[in-house]
């Protein structure tokens, strides 16, 4: 007949496990922040990471957001695009070019509340799993978007949204990708604060 286990040595490891699942949980957590919190993270049309459209606040942005950053107030001094309002620029940590443009993420605030958001840092990608690169006719099938066509000044496919918002995502081809592939992402709230294609 064995022995009865002591009430010590249940308690001891009932304890045990919970600090490994603790710490378990704890690590998950911290390669999630890792991997969202300002290192990148869903767009949406509702927002970006965890800044909600027409919601989120220049403390919020400045919390979660990570990177060399520039800001400019109504379109003073040298700005990247037209605006009104505030204009915070975060410029992507170890990359310096998208496809030959600034890797950047631009966030427009009015009445201190977040309007427009325009990215082509390639730590985003949509809800549906779109990102930087992904092919054009992979982002039409898998986004359910409306084509803007070639001949567009700016050409995009426009993803869907609630009324009042738009969201886009920038296409644009080379001669390696002659059919076109995912440069960039905008979403807005009207009235924005900066226009789509605006720089």
């Amino acid at each position: 007949m064995l022995p009865a286990t002591r009430p010590e040595a249940q308690k001891f490891a009932a304890k045990r496990s919970s600090i490994v699942l603790l710490i378990g949980f704890g690590g998950l957590a911290l390669i999630a922040l890792t991997r969202f919190g300002g290192a990148g993270g869903t767009i949406s049309a509702k927002g970006i990471g965890p800044l909600a459209i027409g919601k989120a606040t220049i403390p919020e942005m400045q919390r979660w957001a990570r990177g060399p950053v520039n800001f400019w107030f109504r379109n003073k001094g040298g700005t990247p695009v037209h605006f009104e309002g505030k204009l915070w620029e975060y410029d992507c940590i170890g990359e310096g070019t998208t496809f030959g443009a600034p890797c950047r993420t631009l966030f427009g605030f009015r009445n201190g509340f977040l309007t427009s958001v325009e990215t082509n840092d390639p730590r985003y990608f949509s809800d549906r799993g779109t990102h930087i690169g992904t092919p054009f006719e992979q982002t039409l099938e898998r986004e359910i978007g409306t084509w803007s066509g070639w001949s567009t000044a700016c050409p995009h496919i426009s993803l869907p949204a609630a009324k009042g918002v738009t969201y886009l995502a920038t296409v644009s081809r080379n001669a390696g990708n002659p059919k076109g592939f995912i440069t960039g992402f905008y979403l807005s709230e009207a009235p924005s604060s900066f226009r789509f294609c605006a720089s």
